[in-house]
């Protein structure tokens, strides 16, 4: 199985013509394709060839028409099935960000820099500067065990691809993750389907940071309105700031959660929310605007990738009602009077933790099982994410009478 890690580079040099060029090939491709109904990157390779060569040769490797070929096909692929859905109305496509992206053949990646081919025996240099998180993927590429993909130059950085074979591992064990805005809850399940371990990631902290960064922003829009192009560039910082601090603090969630599939050497198992931003757009403003807040993919991808990395199988399935019918009977779940986020089954009598409950309905969905053994009614350990991106260890009965919301 081959895997892929994506690995950001920044570096010193400026390309502005060259992003220049490269945005209007893209945009030159996605009106040829539109005015000929062509929907594949071979088609339309072939029929603007000669007039890309007739505007860009010599001054342009033929290599960088088929990259916009690419690029432009997969921008119209998903602009069709918006215009499908009805969420655009847009005749075409726009290309809103600069970035170029490069065969093999176009570059030579030498470590700590990267020779760029514009045009027949005329190159470009990228300096490169590498932290010691890169220096990781250098060495291991230097020693032949991993590969480089097609690379993506952005304005800022550049993104390089590592590759490599891995061989799947036989998993033993099944780990299921339920995610939600405020905490990440999973279960290990061994090969009989007993309960290993339950436990929750605090990571009400993202919320905090979307919520505090919300506020700047009214904040700056009230101050600024009369100066839209300050308040534009003040936006765009701050909304950067966000970004990188909801990674940082995703990214540190994660590896909490491999570390853990790691020890148990665990399948993981999570919930298909494709298509969930259509049905949270249909809600009133203010739980639409929370909830699209709410980066429930980013975390699902950053561990996929990871865990792929390490070998590990990984699988989504369906998440329709796994909060609220009871993993025993399958009877609709209602609500304690204890509150604290339990159900309660009327047929057999016990309470459930929520998002208890969906971890077990996963692994059941994941295992086609009929049934499983009664469910603890909270998880056994609740995990504070520190600010290193370490777990603290809280026990269940401290976290859920001391703390009555997430700190």
């Amino acid at each position: 199985m081959e895997v892929i890690k994506s690995v950001r580079f920044k570096y010193y040099e400026n390309f502005d013509e060259l992003f220049r060029d490269f945005r209007e090939m893209i945009e030159f491709c996605i009106v040829k394709a539109l005015e000929s109904g062509i929907t594949s990157y071979a088609r339309l390779r072939k029929a603007i060839y000669e007039e890309w060569k007739r505007r860009w040769y010599p001054k342009y490797h033929t290599h960088y028409c088929h990259s916009a070929c690419k690029i432009a096909t997969a921008i119209l692929r998903n602009f069709r099935k918006r215009k499908r859905r009805g969420l655009t109305k847009k005749e075409k496509p726009e290309v809103k960000r600069g970035f170029i992206r490069l065969e093999e053949m176009l570059f030579k990646f030498e470590g700590d820099k990267i020779r760029i081919t514009t045009s027949p025996r005329s190159y470009i240099t990228l300096r490169l500067i590498v932290g010691e998180y890169q220096k990781r993927f250098i060495d291991a590429w230097k020693r032949g065990e991993l590969d480089i993909g097609e690379i993506i130059v952005k304005q800022d950085y550049i993104i390089v691809p590592f590759k490599r074979r891995v061989q799947p591992k036989t998993s033993n064990t099944v780990m299921t993750i339920d995610v939600n805005e405020e905490h990440v809850t999973y279960s290990v399940f061994d090969s009989s389907g007993g309960v290993m371990k339950t436990a929750r990631l605090d990571i009400y902290k993202a919320k905090r940071i979307h919520e505090d960064y919300s506020k700047k922003r009214e904040k700056i829009q009230r101050k600024l309105s009369k100066k839209p192009l300050k308040m534009r560039r003040i936006l765009q910082k701050y909304s950067g700031r966000e970004k990188r601090r909801i990674e940082d603090y995703l990214h540190k969630v994660s590896s909490i959660i491999i570390s853990e599939a790691k020890k148990y050497n665990s399948k993981i198992v999570m919930e298909n929310l494709k298509h969930i931003r259509e049905s949270i757009n249909k809600k009133n403003k203010r739980l639409r605007r929370r909830l699209n807040r709410w980066n429930f993919r980013k975390l699902q991808f950053f561990i996929e990738y990871k865990v792929k990395w390490s070998g590990l199988p990984v699988e989504y399935v369906n998440p329709r009602k796994t909060s609220i019918l009871c993993p025993i009977c399958g009877r609709k779940l209602k609500k304690s009077l204890n509150g604290q986020r339990l159900l309660r089954c009327e047929k057999c009598g016990l309470e459930f933790d929520r998002d208890v409950v969906a971890t077990y309905n996963l692994y059941k969905r994941s295992q086609n099982v009929g049934s499983l053994r009664s469910p603890r009614t909270l998880p056994d350990e609740v995990l504070l994410i520190k600010e290193g991106g370490t777990g603290e260890l809280l026990k269940v009965a401290e976290y859920y009478c001391l703390h009555l919301k997430p700190p």
